[in-house]
């Protein structure tokens, strides 16, 4: 979706507050646009898009500033369809990039449900996203407690989080820490142990010099990380004046994948009744993890297993009349009282037999 709207238009419509951090972000986008040039001369900033309101507005944030990007949105095969038709319908150009499996068939595979302690699907179908690029990403403080201590310029391997200006520095210390190694492999005639790893780009100011990602690793800025909801949705609606997802308008707070397990208890079961088709997949993959009868390398018999938050568990032959309880009370209500685990509200899968 293009926007025919200059700066000065923009800061017009926007508020006294708005209109300073909009000035910052553009900033910050504009000095790191020659860096995400170095890793892709073609594309420049990888943005990661999600359909969501914080990804729609990095995205005319930065067609506001008019760095080089390309936006992707990385399928996980739980996302809402009607985000995915939000997106198709208003924003064609980004680029959806289908998962080689889905995260039915992976949980089956690794033999475990992404939870709240083992987020494995982040990592998997996210994070690799962008890798050797500069990406841009609309986290905001205002989120979490945990987003509250992220930074604007990171590298997703987490061994820098700071500033755009501070990652000079940390690349020059990179660099004297290197060039000693490299000299002396040079001299031996063998490879220095990061020799491979080296990446020569050129930072913001046009000199050629030693790149600091490497690998799977990205370049993580976050233009809108000072940003507050209320400044997200003005920007939105008053600026830049573009529709959202419909989901938004249903008592939607956060757009995401179905069922994450960062969700609260009560929005589980909002989900799970609004597209109980993730829910079948999810009892199909947990029976077929329990037919396996495997779980971190330990043969058990399938009717051993028992259910438990984010994991399998072998029960104890001597558990007695609790445990007999507790699993009457499970099947009856289909979740344990008081559990808050990834999959609350379904109802308890069929016990197997050997």
């Amino acid at each position: 979706m293009k926007i025919t709207l200059t700066i000065e238009e923009a800061m017009q419509r926007a508020s006294l507050r708005l209109r300073k951090k909009m000035a910052y972000s553009i900033d910050l986008l504009r000095k790191g646009e020659r860096i995400a040039l170095s890793y892709d001369r073609r594309g420049g900033y990888y943005l990661a898009f999600s359909g969501g309101k914080d990804s729609q507005a990095l995205y005319h944030l930065a067609q506001l500033a008019g760095v080089q990007f390309e936006g992707h949105m990385n399928l996980t095969s739980v996302d809402p369809p009607e985000v995915i038709r939000f997106v198709r319908k208003h924003y064609p150009e980004v680029v959806l990039i289908k998962p080689k499996t889905s995260i039915y068939n992976l949980a089956i595979e690794k033999q475990i449900l992404p939870s709240m302690k083992v987020r494995w699907c982040c990592s998997e179908y996210k994070e690799a996203a962008g890798a050797g690029k500069v990406t841009l990403i609309g986290i905001r403080h205002q989120e979490s407690s945990r987003r509250a201590k992220r930074k604007e310029v990171e590298i997703s391997s987490r061994k820098y989080s700071g500033t755009l200006e501070g990652l000079e520095e940390y690349r020059q210390k990179v660099t004297a820490m290197q060039s000693p190694n490299k000299k002396r492999s040079n001299r031996r005639g063998k490879t220095a142990p990061h020799e491979e790893e080296d990446v020569n780009i050129t930072n913001a100011t046009e000199e050629r010099t030693l790149g600091c990602i490497s690998g799977k690793e990205s370049l993580l800025i976050s233009p809108i990380i000072h940003w507050t909801e209320r400044d997200v949705w003005e920007f939105l609606t008053n600026v830049v004046r573009v529709p959202h997802c419909e989901l938004y308008d249903q008592g939607f707070r956060r757009i995401g994948c179905i069922g994450c397990p960062m969700s609260n208890f009560r929005q589980k079961i909002i989900e799970n009744q609004r597209w109980p088709h993730v829910k079948r997949n999810w009892i199909k993959a947990i029976m077929a993890i329990r037919h396996g009868g495997v779980f971190q390398g330990i043969h058990t018999r399938a009717d051993n297993l028992v259910r438990h938050p984010g994991r399998l568990q072998a029960a104890s032959p001597t558990c007695g009349k609790e445990q007999a309880s507790s699993s009457t009370q499970t099947r009856r209500t289909g979740w344990k009282k008081g559990n808050t685990g990834l999959w609350a509200g379904f109802p308890a899968a069929p016990r197997l037999t050997a």
